[in-house]
């Protein structure tokens, strides 16, 4: 009997027979988006996405995360407090 993978995107959508899905995978350094590969879906440290959407969704989130209040600068011998919160503009 043949074992049957099924890929559900975070979204929770199961995979059909689209082959509109992508993967991810999230590092330190940023995300990389791939083209769909069933043998590297099954990996452990890649995302699954249904498609564009979520993969947009996704990287959304990430930059979001990414935006972080400078804690200090060191200028001269101190510290100088720069705490500005910074917003994204949506179009």
């Amino acid at each position: 009997m043949a074992a049957i993978t099924l890929y559900t995107c975070l979204c929770g959508v199961q995979k059909k027979t689209s082959n509109h899905w992508v993967l991810a995978k999230v590092s330190d350094n940023g995300i990389t988006f791939m083209p769909w590969d069933a043998e590297l879906a099954r990996r452990g440290d890649i995302v699954v996405l249904c498609g564009e959407g979520c993969a947009a969704s996704m990287l959304s989130r990430s930059l979001g995360d990414w935006k972080k209040p400078a804690v200090g600068v060191t200028s001269v011998g101190s510290i100088t407090d720069i705490s500005a919160e910074y917003e994204l503009a949506v179009a």
